[in-house]
């Protein structure tokens, strides 16, 4: 997606309802991470996010690390075998199952966000994902 407004996704109509035209802090993260699922409104949102705040960019990757380590000594050394990963954005590089799995692959992951678009940011996410992981749409409060 990244560099190609409306691309081979979009124009096949597989991110039904999803307006590019308008940025999305996930995709915005997602682009500050140096991945691909975002598109022009969210790299310029970022890039004015980032003349202000010209560190940012390091902070969000230093948090992704910190995700890494963390889930990696508690699949590794601490033995958990469950994870719950909740407002998880969309997938990148790294994701909690990834990592866990790496060292420990009979480690489950279920991703919950409130958001109904996280699901269906990429197409094909859900796919990619392995067996051992899973998402779930969070309700809101009544």
């Amino acid at each position: 997606m990244s560099g190609v407004e409306g691309g081979p996704d979009v124009r096949a109509g597989r991110i039904a309802g999803l307006d590019t035209s308008v940025a999305h802090p996930a995709r915005v993260y997602d682009y500050w991470l140096g991945g691909k699922d975002n598109f022009a409104a969210d790299r310029e949102a970022a890039e004015r996010v980032l003349a202000v705040a010209p560190g940012l960019r390091f902070r969000v990757r230093a948090n992704r690390a910190f995700l890494g380590r963390v889930t990696r000594f508690l699949a590794d050394e601490a033995g958990i075998r469950q994870f719950l990963d909740i407002g998880t954005g969309i997938p990148s590089a790294d994701n909690t199952h990834e990592v866990a799995q790496r060292a420990a692959p009979k480690a489950r992951v279920v991703y919950v966000d409130n958001d109904p678009g996280r699901a269906a940011a990429r197409p094909g996410a859900a796919a990619e994902q392995s067996g051992g992981s899973d998402r779930v749409r969070a309700g809101r409060p009544a």
